[in-house]
């Protein structure tokens, strides 16, 4: 089964019933003339949506804070009419995003949740994110990957068994959803604990089926493999340094570090290699200081040290700003999340991950 052929039938189900649209640069074209294709044996109706790096520099530099903060209508009128959208994002070179304002950054995330979020839940539009549509050879040299390498962990990821995935994060959930207490430590400095009592579990097995609708999980990514829930608002204290190469906007993290207390952050650490993050933390509106996310990635072929991190298997992600998609409290404007590499988890006492390894 071709990446198309299985994003438009066991991904998302397509049907002739559906309107898809989907969001591409221009290295991404053969893929989704591939999936238009796909969708077009259905019977469904699809419209390309067609990004450039330049266009993309010139509305987040061009336009002020105040219009950026305001949902753009085209933005709006695409989740009104759509049934379905296909997210293959990411410029072909990363290098421009360093560009843009941090407050300008900020500003265009709070305008973007504004435009998709309410009508994704109101109209149950079904989404997915084509992590494999970053493969460029700029975005490799910038963040210094080894482009074949990078390529073939992203395609081994994205071409696992779906069933054993599935079957792999339906365990996790079990040993999850009724939890109250998770720990997370890692030699070095890590040792937060979370308050998940009562939190709904989000599974990302790379297939949104009508049962993740109705449980308004209307969203996943290929490749997939990763469990996330929103801790409760006021339920993390400790803190966490995170140790994953995370490659953001045109950059390669350093060291990050959050603290907090009773949920809200308590201190920012970065160095200077991180500063863009902090920067447009501080730009940026909404709960942006409170927990957002607890995941745990289980993806069997996926490696750290590209842009999946999350979904490694037994990598821990840790993210604070808006939550409203998972079911949490915090209002939009700021999302960030990094992984913790190697750690050790443990659910009311009980290990289930035993430094980096799923028990």
């Amino acid at each position: 089964m071709s990446l198309a052929e299985r994003i438009v039938n066991q991904c998302l189900g397509i049907t002739a019933k559906d309107n898809v649209s989907i969001l591409l640069y221009p290295h991404n074209i053969p893929l989704a003339e591939e999936i238009a294709d796909e969708c077009f044996k259905k019977g469904a109706d699809v419209l390309l949506n067609l990004y450039t790096d330049r266009y993309f520099l010139s509305y987040q530099t061009l336009l002020s804070v105040e219009s950026l903060k305001q949902p753009s209508v085209f933005c709006r009128a695409l989740t009104e009419s759509s049934t379905v959208e296909i997210w293959m994002p990411g410029t072909s070179d990363p290098a421009v995003l360093k560009k843009i304002p941090a407050d300008k950054y900020a500003a265009a995330n709070e305008g973007e949740a504004k435009a998709h979020w309410p009508l994704t839940k109101q109209k149950k539009v079904r989404s997915i994110f084509v992590g494999t549509s970053l493969l460029t050879e700029a975005r490799a040299k910038t963040y210094g990957f080894n482009y074949q390498k990078w390529k073939r962990s992203m395609e081994a990821a994205a071409n696992v068994d779906y069933e054993k995935l599935a079957a792999t994060g339906r365990r996790l959930k079990v040993a999850l959803e009724n939890a109250k207490t998770i720990q997370v430590k890692r030699r070095g400095g890590t040792d937060l604990t979370l308050d998940v009592t009562g939190s709904k579990w989000y599974l990302s097995d790379g297939v949104v089926d009508q049962s993740d609708v109705k449980d308004e999980n209307f969203s996943d990514e290929v490749p997939a493999g990763s469990i996330v829930t929103a801790p409760r608002q006021k339920g993390a204290d400790g803190r966490v340094i995170f140790n994953a190469v995370t490659p953001y906007h045109g950059v390669t993290l350093g060291k990050i570090q959050f603290s907090f207390r009773d949920g809200r952050v308590t201190q920012f650490f970065t160095d200077p290699a991180s500063k863009i993050v902090r920067d447009e933390w501080k730009a940026a509106k909404g709960d942006k200081d409170r927990i957002a996310t607890f995941a745990l990635g289980f993806n069997p072929k996926a490696e750290p040290g590209y842009t999946s991190n999350n979904i490694v298997s037994g990598a821990v992600s840790i993210g604070i700003g808006g939550n409203e998609d998972i079911g949490g409290r915090n209002r939009p404007g700021f999302n960030f999340a990094d992984q913790v590499i190697g750690a050790t988890v443990q659910v009311d006492g009980k290990t289930i991950v035993k430094q980096g390894r799923i028990v």
